[in-house]
């Protein structure tokens, strides 16, 4: 008989594959036959997002779900540009702080500056005993548990979630029917359980994308979130110089590093527009890149590597779907890299 060693799973890894079960937890606990029990202000005129890091690109998701599902105006702002602006806050604005710890440095010290103008506070943490759970006036805590990886991932993914479930609670609060969401919603845990296992083509593409020292990432709206935050995971994971663009943003002038860098990553969804299918033919057309596409479409994308993940048309799913894709390729180039993902050189979490 042979006996094979253990595979010693990173605690990344291990947080990575915890995601759908927090997730499902989660939402059992703020959604009750078909109400939303979270605690939000009535009348919000407009939000503004306030975050750093991870929480940041979770932001610029929660806006699109503001500003699609609860239809109301939404602005985001990195903490510590907040912070050293001399404008006041907007005392009819609600503010939402995310943070993971509840202690990111700059974060905390603009949910102080808002809430000493008097303005409406919000926070999304992961610790309930933290500065920014007791200075906020509203809070909902992600109970995604210790996360002991650098980068963030299921408290990435828990917010995320917060944020959807917030969206659809003030879209409720102004009676709009959010029956088919909260139907969707319930079913959410069911739907990514087997995300990463239904993937193809995740390992060919981290060998791949291994090889290379620096490359680009890019996508369209909700998108560019995730292609920043892709960028940003296989950086803190790997130290690969990875920069995230806008994809109708990168023709414009940005496109000119694909004259030394040849690779790309393309994140493109079902839900494409005709542009976005007209910007990458340009680009193909122009500068031949081998790129690696993140796609749950049937569109025949010209891709020297397809990543094709399961489609859906609901989309909290589609958003954490390619979340739990980007986070495993990162540590999947990483370990080829034969980096320590627990603890990468020179990073630690900014707190307090």
């Amino acid at each position: 008989m042979i006996f094979r060693k253990k595979q010693k799973h990173t605690q990344m890894e291990l947080e990575i594959l915890e995601q759908p079960a927090i997730i499902g937890a989660f939402i059992e606990k703020y959604v009750k036959n078909y109400v939303l029990t979270i605690d939000m202000p009535l009348n919000i005129q407009s939000i503004k997002i306030v975050a750093s890091g991870s929480s940041y690109n979770c932001g610029l998701l929660g806006k699109k779900f503001f500003e699609d599902i609860a239809k109301i105006d939404t602005k985001i702002e990195f903490s510590g540009e907040f912070v050293c602006k001399n404008k006041q806050p907007d005392k009819d604005a609600l503010y939402i702080f995310i943070s993971q710890s509840g202690e990111t440095y700059d974060t905390t010290l603009a949910a102080k500056k808002v809430k000493e103008a008097g303005a409406m506070t919000f926070a999304i943490v992961n610790n309930e005993n933290s500065t920014l759970w007791n200075l906020c006036d509203y809070k909902i805590n992600i109970h995604a548990g210790k996360e002991n990886s650098i980068a963030a991932t299921k408290s990435f993914s828990a917010s995320l979630c917060a944020l959807y479930l917030c969206a659809v609670k003030i879209a409720q609060n102004n009676l709009k029917d959010v029956v088919p969401y909260l139907k969707n919603i319930l079913d959410t845990r069911n739907k990514i359980e087997n995300v990463l296992d239904l993937t193809l083509n995740l390992n060919k593409a981290a060998e791949f994308l291994s090889k290379y020292r620096a490359f680009a990432t890019i996508g369209q709206g909700a998108n560019y979130a995730l292609a920043r935050e892709c960028a940003l995971k296989i950086k803190e994971t790997s130290y690969i110089d990875v920069n995230a663009y806008s994809m109708g943003e990168f023709v414009h002038g940005h496109v000119a590093i694909l004259n030394k860098i040849d690779t790309l990553i393309e994140i493109i969804t079902s839900d494409f527009c005709e542009f976005e299918i007209k910007t990458l033919n340009k680009i193909a057309q122009d500068y031949k890149p081998k790129s690696v596409v993140i796609t749950d479409s049937q569109e025949n994308f010209e891709a020297k590597i397809p990543i094709i993940i399961p489609y859906c048309e609901d989309m909290l799913v589609r958003v954490l779907s390619v979340v739990f894709v980007i986070q495993m390729l990162a540590l999947k180039i990483a370990i080829r890299l034969k980096r320590d993902v627990d603890k990468p050189h020179g990073l630690n979490k900014v707190v307090s």
